[in-house]
Formats: C-alpha cells, structure tokens, sequence
C-alpha cells in the first residue's frame, strides 16, 4: 500500500512584505518574492524574470528614494496571483534623490523592468513612488 503524499504547502495569492530601504534588505525581499512564486507554482523562466525585475525596482526605491544622510525609510512589497496575472509593486516612503555615490552603475534599471514585464507604471506622489509590474500569464508560465 502507498502512503498518502502530504498535501503540497501552497502560500495565499497575496504576498505582503515591508522591510528597510536597504540592500541587504532588498535581497531579503528578492528571495522571498522567488519562494512564494515558486510556491505558487509559477514557471522557472518567469519565476526568474520575476525576481530580477522586483529587485531592479527595489534596489532603485534603496538608491533613489532617501537622501545618503538621512535615516533610510521602508520599502514595501506586494504581490497578487491570479489565474491568468502575476502583479507585484514596490512602493518606497521617499522623494526622488540623486545616486549615492560614484560607484553606482545609473541607467538600466527602468528599461531592464521594462524588458522583463508585460507592463510597468511608475507613479509617483509625494509621500512615495510605487512601480507596478504586471505579467500576463499564459498556460506554460502558470499551474493554474
């Protein structure tokens, strides 16, 4: 006789995360954007476009929401599956402040979220800017 399998742990439609406007951080969130998606039964591929477009947004919120001298604000992740979408957006507390610094590579995050989305708006307010990512699901890159 076969033992009953154990029921597959699958996580709510909607991730929620709030985490400090910091790198560490934001790879914090990346992973954590990739294990529920993975967990929701996504597709490699797109699990993969997923987490590189959340976490371009996330390091832009990091680099270009807080001033270099000021106490670094927050930075919230939100997420929603649904049968034929996938929608994340990232929303910092901040105003839009110049690179931190030299060493910074400037210029591609926007046009490589872009690339990796289906649809992106960037909308900003004056208490914070939130980049909502959206991806079109097709049979292939979702279970549902």
């Amino acid at each position: 006789m076969c033992p009953a399998s154990a029921p597959q742990y699958r996580p709510p439609a909607t991730l929620h995360l709030h985490e400090p406007a910091q790198v560490p951080h934001a790879a914090t969130l990346r992973r954590a954007v990739a294990r529920w998606a993975d967990a929701r039964g996504l597709a490699p591929p797109l699990i993969t476009d997923v987490e590189l477009a959340v976490y371009e947004a996330l390091i832009n919120a990091v680099e270009h929401a807080y001033a270099a001298d000021s106490a670094n604000g927050g930075v919230e992740l939100r997420a929603h599956h649904e049968e034929r979408s996938l929608r994340v957006t990232v929303t910092d507390e901040g105003r839009w402040q110049p690179p931190r610094g030299p060493d910074v590579c400037h210029g591609h995050g926007l046009p490589l979220i872009r690339a990796l989305t289906d649809d992106v708006a960037i909308t900003p307010t004056p208490h914070g800017t939130t980049v909502t990512m959206t991806w079109h699901l097709t049979a292939s890159s979702a279970s549902d």
